[in-house]
């Protein structure tokens, strides 16, 4: 029996940041279990290929790359950014030896990638996040490899309960007994935390310049699918009167690099209207040291728990009230998934 899909494919993907690819001609990387070979041409532009040369399926990756042109280290054979062979050291250039390429778009910091039907993506829009691309904010960019299936890390941030237990610095009492909203669109899920009368932990208060004051803080995560997420925190300090709002946004960006790995990308933004470099820079840092040395510990023990190849959901865990957003999206994305497999067999 045919395995079932594991991925929506025909979507936009976070391939890389943009400053993963300085001074590198070739970039190599693992996507939906795919073998991908990201390679620079000679006016600078990005391409990506199948890290598989089509001889002996050696890594293109492990050969070099000159004015766009990658050669395979093993026998010689060599591509340009569409995949076409230019040449053969050994014979003539034929059609066999063509190598699969990937649509592939830039916006703002972020490399996306195509891994469906090629014609497809001409007509849907590249993900975009105008606060990230018009010099408005003070960015951040961070990722970390998670060893966890990526609707696991992507329930982590649609259910921020946690934060009040595995975050010190980011949560307080207040988040349990938060007023907690869920809403649907016919592209989005969102779940909105309210938290009133708040008094939050001396690091988070210096960073939204809120010291000694109580706040209302608001917590808004817009979930897209495949695993495409956008965290917006806004402060309303209580005192004194009439002082305007605060507040940060970030990107939680997942791709899958197998069933239990994942590519998490994070992009950090503080108002460059009324933040500092300086106190962004402490924000950046306070959300590598959550995402790193706390989140992830975790969520990779709990894939351990759950299996290399079990999905939680088919192990009848407890499910708690905390749980609907995550589960919605869950359901969301398996209807793309086997709507798009439908299609796909006619």
């Amino acid at each position: 029996m045919a395995q079932a899909p594991r991925y929506l494919r025909n979507c936009w993907y976070v391939a890389a940041h943009l400053d993963e690819l300085e001074n590198k001609d070739l970039l190599a990387r693992t996507l939906l279990e795919e073998p991908v070979v990201l390679l620079k041409t000679e006016t600078g532009r990005w391409h990506a290929l199948a890290d598989r040369c089509p001889h002996r399926f050696a890594p293109l990756s492990m050969g070099s790359c000159d004015k766009g042109i990658v050669v395979c280290a093993y026998h010689g054979l060599a591509f340009d950014g569409a995949g076409n062979c230019v040449h053969n050291p050994h014979g003539p250039v034929t059609g066999s030896l063509a190598v699969k390429s990937y649509p592939l778009a830039l916006r703002g910091p972020l490399v996306w990638i195509w891994m469906g039907d090629p014609a497809l993506a001409e007509t849907t829009p590249v993900p975009s996040y105008e606060w990230l691309e018009n010099g408005s904010h003070h960015i951040g960019l961070g990722y970390l490899y998670g060893l966890a299936n990526y609707q696991l890390m992507a329930d982590n941030i649609l259910d921020l309960s946690h934060i009040e237990y595995l975050h010190p610095i980011l949560g307080t009492e207040a988040v349990s007994k938060a007023k907690v909203e869920v809403e649907t669109t016919p592209d989005s899920i969102v779940t909105t935390r309210h938290m009133v009368d708040e008094l939050l932990s001396e690091p988070l208060a210096r960073t939204y310049r809120a010291e000694g004051a109580r706040v209302d803080r608001e917590l808004r995560v817009e979930w897209r699918a495949p695993s495409l997420m956008e965290l917006t925190v806004t402060i309303c300090p209580q005192s004194p009167p009439g002082a305007p709002p605060r507040g940060s946004r970030t990107l939680h960006l997942f791709t899958p690099e197998t069933s239990g790995s994942t590519h998490y990308f994070y992009v950090s933004g503080m108002s460059k209207s009324d933040t500092s470099e300086q106190i962004a820079s402490g924000f950046r840092a306070a959300l590598e040291k959550a995402f790193v040395h706390e989140d992830k510990p975790m969520i990779d023990a709990q894939q351990r728990r759950i299996g290399p190849e079990c999905d939680i959901m088919d192990m009848g865990p407890a499910m708690l009230s905390i749980d609907k957003a995550p589960v919605l999206a869950r359901r969301r994305l398996r209807q793309r998934i086997d709507n798009e497999r439908i299609f796909r067999d006619g």
